[in-house]
């Protein structure tokens, strides 16, 4: 991480703005890491960018990568056999579950919208995209439900960054460890589930 942090503050130093939209792009980092580091005066001095700049840029950089990453994942979902799409929801089974349970079209959308809106790993518009795609919902109307969840996110991400000054270490620091748990309890998912299933067939 502090190698992608250096490479943007030695070569983005005239237009701050561009690296936001930049690292707003990039699966994980998106808004959560974007907006921090546009504000923190520590790496750019009197050149951070004020928060509502920081929040638009990191807004429109997020919802870059939306449509496409929605419609090459419905793509492989419609022109494969379904075994690369349904590794990829496997991958994704609680996400994709929290939505497909839902009944309600409205609560489908609702759903996407919340799980983009959460600032954590493992969440944000790339996750929200790729669930998108391969589900069924209309891609139109998962693109605004995704919009309204990152406005929100962005919201949230700034509203902490105008609160803690300068917390870009502080926000990597909380963002390792919450992936670290994410990934403890993904695993511990995956090995407990086939021992579910096994037990409920005796």
């Amino acid at each position: 991480m502090s190698f992608v942090i250096e490479f943007f503050t030695n070569n983005f130093s005239t237009c701050i703005w561009l690296a936001v939209i930049i690292l707003a792009m990039i699966p994980t980092l998106e808004s959560k890491i974007a907006i921090p580091f546009a504000m923190n005066s520590g790496l750019w001095g009197s050149s951070a960018l004020p928060a509502w700049q920081a929040f638009l840029f990191a807004f429109i950089g997020s919802l870059i990568p939306c449509v496409v990453s929605m419609l090459v994942t419905r793509k492989i979902k419609s022109k494969t056999t379904g075994f690369i799409a349904n590794t990829i929801k496997k991958r994704y089974s609680i996400k994709s579950l929290l939505i497909e349970r839902e009944k309600s079209y409205f609560k489908k959308y609702l759903t996407l919208a919340t799980f983009v809106a959460l600032p954590l790993p493992l969440t944000g518009i790339w996750a929200g995209s790729i669930l998108a795609g391969l589900s069924d919902l209309s891609l139109k109307n998962c693109f605004f439900a995704i919009a309204i969840g990152a406005f929100v996110s962005c919201c949230i991400v700034t509203l902490l960054c105008t609160i803690f000054v300068n917390s870009l270490g502080a926000l990597l620091m909380i963002s390792l460890f919450i992936i670290i748990l994410f990934v403890v309890i993904e695993l511990a998912v995956d090995l407990i589930k086939p021992l579910i299933k096994k037990g409920s067939k005796q």
